[in-house]
């Protein structure tokens, strides 16, 4: 018995070490690791990283959260990593299933974004920039980048030139600093600087980027934050990151959408029975009265209906991306867009397509990434005269006439027969009978190399070659037979242009945290070289115009090839305590080719504080504020950016071309022998820098764990040495009246609010809602050599005056009688010296808005999403120039020189019977709040049914505009309401696939 207990217990032993070396065997061999991640409300998330930590095998989560990870040790570390959440790490122990729930990160403070020359936390940040993710749900009919932009940031005034396909856009990032100068921001793509001085045959530059691939943008407004690209930022930067590859295997995405554009509104105009009305009522006294009866026709043309038209858009999209050999991240996307514009014959067609590839080598020591983007555009530009032009015309014409030698198209002649130059031209021949094109070439690209030192991994040297390339050219043709040039026979004309601008970046950036006061210690300072270079042509002839020895008629001729170059030296310090006090001094010694070696150089520095109140024992544990930072900034930025070609310090001549820029000097055979003039430049050798000096403070907040964020800002900027483009000079001191000088100053005085909130999140429904707004106020404080309180530059309608805002309106102060109608000719005797003269011109309200505000809100049910975003301001107001030339109603203003004019029906409100044009009665109140887009999305997920993940959407594009404004559109850039492109009114549906 004894021994069979013995014999037992052995049993037992070695089944027990059997047993555990058997588990222990199973244990230790690789699993297979299935699960799922959800988000706090139990939704899956789709395209989480899950790696294995400290190797390269990982996986993306499918769209309904699913993973399966092949080959895990039993105790690795899984990493589950997405965008705007918390990452997690959890210990793999044997389990069949991992379900994973992923926290946001509503803090936001460890968000990384890109700032001059790096990137930075943004809790980190001491400068007042505003960091903007692409929202493709939210982004609606946006051709061009700047359209994402649009009503987003505080500060930020985006102005489109009206509805053209290929019109441009202004930029204002807190108001404009200079008078001569530009104001546009400093725009960079990848590292690569565009150049503000645009591309020929594409108006607005911004359009060289399909909106699909951008990532990001982060604008950056104050001096603290922009002073690192001194001379260039004086008005503001926007960085514009593109899309990158990702980890995992290749995935392809599609992004296509049709539209339709109508136009929105009309001028409202006489009808062809409402004129001939008018003129049997009106001038039935005169004494070519039935001259004037002869002349109308039997027709009802809306000549507004004849140049406008419906038309039908597309756009296609198409990305690649993924990791390949799961070293390479790589994006590969194509584009195509096809606009027309609602004016008969604009239309603009785009072909882009760009590559990225960022690897990581040397044991991450080393990251490459290389960035390239190409651009083919072919446009054709009606001739926006036409809509002037429509509003004129005789309504009670026809708009073709068989027996007409002018194309077949109705035109003004006088009674001997020829046309009348002088004359409203045909709007529909003035589009149909000219064809004026242009084909685009651009390639932006760079190369930058980040290597982090093996002997030393806190510092870093950085290199960025960057290239922005462009050829262009374009025809300009208009028919010998066209009414508007059958006078000076016909028009034919070309173009070309090139441009290249090469940037070099080099700098090193040493990093370090040390245990004395628990601080951080970040330093930078490089060398920046950037070449800006352009050539370009052009040549018109008349086509039946002939010179002495038969060749067309030479009407214009010119050629340049230009350059100039910016070589700057920078640093950057950034210093934290406790993760609570922040500190950051930059400084940057820039010079340009632009001036005089003399006045060539000039220093920028900048200082900003920030406190992170946040983490201060008083206030870490007040869960109600969960972010509350307090920042103070200075700095000071240049301009050389003077639109004044780039050798206006030294002397230049503009070579003549045609009989009226040339002399004759004598003859040979009897024929005339003319030489070309070469006429001398205006040109000042002690033009220098701008200079801007900015003050800056702002509180960046957040409140219940974020669900409510955003920030407050005020500003004051002061320029010194404004470029004056318009000096007078003395007599015989230079080779024009007026010359470009270092005189004036400016100031620009502002406020600005964001907040942003999440009123609901749950699983099934979110709401996501947030506001801008933004107030400043300009003034010149100096605009003469001396102390003349009372100097002026007149600019047009406009008007520089100390004391005053920038581009004022000089107008005389209106008289109404008792009903309020304006009596014409009775203006205000300012100077009481009893006459009415140009003594009595005031300045008087603003083109730039006082407010500027925009407007986004975002809900989710389900897989239903409605976006709506909009944009305003307040305080601005418009010279309206459209009822202003068309108000004269008396005989004589409706029927001179033997041809008739149409009315504007606001004519009939004022009555006046010869244009008033500088009464304030036409400056007029344009503030306004626009609705820019409404979208409705329906997501689905892949399924048996369809294999695929995507998204179908619609837009209304431009629904609604809330003003008083008597105009056609109370948006636009400077304030005069002349010819405007209407802005339409689009609906599109489109679709997003994932494979």
């Amino acid at each position: 018995m004894k021994k069979n207990l013995k014999s037992n217990k052995k049993t037992h032993l070695f089944l027990s070490i059997l047993f555990s070396l058997l588990s222990f065997s199973v244990f230790a061999q690789q699993h297979t690791v299935k699960g799922i991640v959800k988000d706090e409300t139990g939704e899956p998330i789709i395209g989480v990283s899950v790696t294995v930590k400290g190797t390269t095998n990982g996986v993306i989560t499918d769209v309904d959260g699913n993973f399966t990870l092949q080959k895990v040790n039993p105790n690795a570390t899984i990493v589950f990593s997405y965008i705007t959440y918390l990452t997690q790490e959890i210990t793999y122990q044997g389990q069949p299933q991992l379900i994973v729930t992923l926290i946001e990160d509503s803090k936001k403070l460890d968000e990384v974004v890109v700032i001059g020359y790096g990137q930075v936390r943004k809790g980190d940040a001491t400068g007042a920039l505003t960091n903007i993710k692409a929202d493709a749900a939210s982004r609606g009919f946006a051709p061009n980048a700047q359209d994402m932009l649009t009503g987003k940031v505080a500060g930020v005034a985006i102005t489109s030139e009206g509805g053209s396909p290929s019109g441009g856009a202004s930029i204002r990032i807190r108001g404009g600093s200079s008078l001569s100068a530009s104001n546009d921001p400093l725009i960079v793509v990848d590292g690569v600087f565009i150049d503000n001085q645009g591309l020929g045959g594409v108006g607005n530059i911004l359009s060289t980027i399909n909106p699909t691939d951008i990532e990001s943008f982060t604008v950056l407004k104050d001096a603290s934050a922009t002073a690192i690209y001194g001379s260039r930022a004086s008005n503001g930067v926007i960085l514009i990151t593109t899309k990158r590859g990702t980890d995992g295997k290749m995935r392809i995405t599609y992004d296509g959408n049709v539209s339709v554009s109508t136009p929105k509104k009309k001028i409202d105009v006489l009808s062809g029975d409402d004129f001939r009305a008018f003129i049997k009522e009106s001038f039935s006294g005169l004494s070519n009265y039935d001259e004037m009866l002869g002349k109308l026709g039997t027709a009802n043309t809306n000549w507004q209906d004849e140049i406008l038209r419906t038309t039908f858009n597309t756009e296609h999209n198409l990305s690649v991306y993924g990791t390949a050999n799961k070293v390479l991240p790589y994006r590969v996307s194509f584009g195509y867009t096809n606009l027309n514009g609602i004016l008969k014959t604009s239309k603009m067609e785009r072909y882009t397509a760009s590559f990225s590839l960022t690897p990581t080598l040397l044991d991450d020591h080393l990251k490459i990434s290389v960035n390239g983007r190409g651009m083919y555009v072919n446009n054709r530009f009606a001739d926006q005269n036409s809509l002037g032009a429509a509003l004129v015309m005789d309504p009670s014409q026809s708009v073709y006439d068989e027996n007409s030698p002018y194309g077949g198209f109705f035109t003004w002649t006088g009674n001997d027969n020829n046309i009348i130059q002088v004359a409203t031209k045909n709007p529909v021949s003035m589009l149909e009978m000219t064809k004026d094109k242009s084909d685009v070439y651009n390639f932006i690209g760079n190369a930058q190399f980040d290597y982090k030192l093996h002997f030393l991994p806190d510092l870093r040297l950085n290199m960025n070659l960057g290239m922005d390339y462009s050829k262009s050219d374009g025809t300009k043709w208009i028919s010998e037979f066209s009414p508007s040039d059958y006078a000076y026979g016909g028009y034919d004309s070309s173009w070309d242009q090139k441009r290249r601008n090469s940037t070099i970046d080099l700098y090193a950036q040493y990093a370090k945290e040390f245990d004395f006061l628990d601080s951080r210690f970040d330093v930078m300072g490089g060398y920046s070289w950037q070449h800006y270079w352009r050539s370009g042509s052009n040549i018109g002839y008349r086509i039946t115009r002939y010179d002495e020895y038969g060749n067309p008629k030479l009407d214009s001729q010119s050629n340049y090839e230009t350059e100039h170059y910016i070589v700057s030296f920078f640093g950057r310090l950034n210093y934290s305590i406790k993760d609570r006090y922040l500190l950051t001094l930059t400084l940057r010694n820039d010079g340009s080719s632009r001036f005089h070696k003399d006045n060539r150089w000039s220093l920028f520095p900048s200082v900003a504080l920030a406190w992170r109140m946040t983490e201060e024992s008083f206030l870490k544990e007040v869960d109600a504020i969960s972010n509350l930072k307090l920042r103070l900034g200075w700095g000071m930025t240049g301009q050389q950016d003077i639109n004044l070609g780039d050798y206006p310090y030294m002397p230049t001549y503009m070579h003549g071309v045609g009989d009226q820029a040339s002399y004759m000097r004598g003859y040979n055979n009897g024929t005339p022998v003319w030489v070309s003039l070469l006429r001398p430049e205006a040109f000042n050798p002690d033009l220098k820098w701008e200079t801007t000096t900015t003050y800056n403070a702002g509180i960046d907040y957040g409140f219940l764990n974020n669900r409510i964020d955003g920030s407050i800002d005020i500003y004051h900027r002061k320029t010194k040495d404004l470029i004056n483009a318009e000096t007078k000079t003395t007599a015989g001191t230079n080779f024009k009246e007026y010359v470009a000088s270092n005189i004036g100053n400016l100031e620009n005085t502002g406020f600005e609010f964001a907040i942003n909130g999440r009123p609901i999140v749950t699983k099934d429904l979110t709401w996501e809602i947030g506001t801008n707004f933004a107030y400043n106020k300009n003034k010149i404080t100096k605009l003469s050599a001396g102390n003349e309180a009372d100097a002026i530059r007149r600019v047009g309608m406009n008007i520089h005056m100390v004391g005053q805002a920038a581009n004022m309106y000089y107008v005389y102060e209106q008289i109404y009688d008792e009903q309020g109608k304006p009596i014409e000719g009775f203006y205000k005797d300012l100077n009481n010296d009893g006459l009415i003269n140009e003594q009595d011109l005031r300045p008087y309200k603003n083109p730039s808005p006082d407010w500027t505000i925009g407007f986004n809100t975002k809900v989710i049910w389900k897989a239903w999403d409605l976006s709506i975003a909009g944009h305003g301001s307040l305080g601005n107001y418009n010279y309206n120039a459209i009822a202003a030339n068309n108000a004269g109603l008396s005989g004589t203003s409706i029927y001179a020189n033997e041809f008739l004019s149409n009315r504007v029906r606001s004519a009939f409100d004022s009555n006046f019977q010869t244009g008033q044009s500088l009464s304030d009665y036409y400056v007029q109140d344009a503030s306004f709040f626009r609705i820019d887009n409404i979208v409705l999305g329906w997501s689905f997920k892949q399924s048996k049914l369809f294999p695929l993940s995507g998204r179908i959407y619609g837009t209304v594009q431009n629904p609604f505009v809330f003003t008083k404004y008597d105009g056609l559109d109370p948006e636009v850039f400077g304030g005069y309401d002349g010819n405007v492109y209407p802005r339409p009114l689009t609906i599109l549906f489109g679709v997003n696939l994932n494979f």
